[in-house]
C-alpha cells in the first residue's frame, strides 16, 4: 500500500476500476486505521481482522476510538449469530439463494465510472419477507446482505465514497404483511459496520413513502439528510430498464457482477497491508 501527501490528494470520484488510487489512503486515514488496529489487536475479547477491514472501520470512526471499538464488536456478534464464514464461495452460495427466494427484488449491480462507487438498484415490491420463515431462510437473508455489503465495499475508494442504492417504490402494498424485525435487525447490526454513506435514490415514491423520508431526514445528521432523496421518476419502473433481454440474462448478469465485485474484495482484503512496503 502506497501513502499519499496532501500535496498528492486522493480524488473523491475515481472512475477508473483499476487505478491503483482506490485502494490508497490519505496520511490521516493511516494513522486512524493503525489506531484502530492497536485497539482490536490489544482486546482480547476482539478477533483479528484483516488490515483492509482495519481501514474500513477507520474511515467510517474517523478517529473514534469507543465507536471503532462498537462496530469491531458488532461485527463479531453478527457474524457468530449467523454464522458467516467470510468466504468468497458462501457469498457466492448465499447471494445466488437470495435471487431464488426473492426473485426480482434485486434488479441490478454495478460499477459506476461517473459515480466512482458501486450502485445497487432494488424493486422493494419484490420484498416479501415472509418467506423467509425458517432459521435457514433468515441465515441466509443476513449473510446474503452481508456478502452483498462487502461487495459494494470491495475496495478503499467504494468504502470512502459509499454505495449508491436506488429503489423502485412504485406499487409498494403498505397492508401487505412484513416481519420488520428482520429489516430491523440488518440495519442495527450488519449497517454499523457497513454503513450507508453514499446516496439513496427513490423512483416513484408515493405520499406514504415522502412522508416516511421526511421523518428520517429530520432524525439524521446533517451531512446525512441530503443523501435520503425521493421523488425520482422515469419513463415506466426500474425493472422495464434493467430485466432485458429477460429475467434468466438480468439474473445472470447480476450475479456476475456481484461475483466480481466480491472477487475484488477477497484479493484486496488478501493483499493489502497498512505496513508500509519495504524498498
Amino acid at each position: 500500500m502506497m501513502k499519499k501527501t496532501e500535496e498528492d490528494p486522493i480524488p473523491r470520484v475515481i472512475g477508473d476500476i483499476d487505478d491503483p488510487r482506490r485502494m490508497m489512503l490519505t496520511r490521516e486515514e493511516l494513522e486512524w486505521a493503525l489506531e484502530v488496529k492497536e485497539l482490536i489487536e490489544n482486546t482480547p475479547e476482539l478477533d483479528n481482522l484483516p488490515d483492509m477491514m482495519y481501514a474500513q472501520i477507520a474511515i467510517i470512526t474517523k478517529g473514534n476510538h469507543e465507536d471503532a471499538f462498537r462496530r469491531a464488536w458488532l461485527l463479531q456478534e453478527f457474524r457468530k449469530e449467523y454464522n458467516i464464514l467470510d468466504t468468497f464461495e458462501e457469498g457466492l452460495q448465499m447471494v445466488t439463494k437470495l435471487v431464488e427466494i426473492l426473485p426480482l427484488m434485486l434488479l441490478s449491480f454495478s460499477f459506476s465510472p461517473s459515480e466512482g462507487t458501486f450502485v445497487v438498484v432494488n424493486d422493494m415490491c419484490k420484498l416479501n419477507t415472509t418467506v423467509l420463515n425458517t432459521p435457514r431462510r433468515v441465515r441466509m437473508w443476513m449473510a446474503s446482505s452481508y456478502y452483498i455489503h462487502s461487495a459494494l465495499s470491495a475496495d478503499v475508494a467504494s468504502i470512502r465514497r459509499g454505495c449508491i442504492a436506488v429503489v423502485e417504490c412504485e406499487g409498494m402494498d403498505w397492508t401487505k404483511k412484513q416481519d420488520f424485525k428482520l429489516l430491523q435487525a440488518m440495519f442495527s447490526q450488519l449497517l454499523t459496520v457497513y454503513p450507508f454513506t453514499g446516496e439513496f435514490r427513490g423512483f416513484h415514491t408515493g405520499t406514504i413513502f415522502n412522508i416516511m423520508a421526511s421523518t428520517l431526514r429530520r432524525i439524521l445528521p446533517r451531512h446525512l439528510k441530503s443523501m435520503v432523496q425521493t421523488g425520482h421518476t422515469c419513463e415506466g419502473r426500474l425493472d422495464t430498464f434493467y430485466l432485458v433481454p429477460d429475467v434468466l440474462s438480468a439474473n445472470q448478469r447480476l450475479i456476475s457482477r456481484v461475483t466480481s465485485a466480491l472477487q475484488m474484495r477477497y484479493e484486496n482484503e488478501r493483499t493489502f497491508s497498512l505496513e508500509p512496503h519495504q524498498e
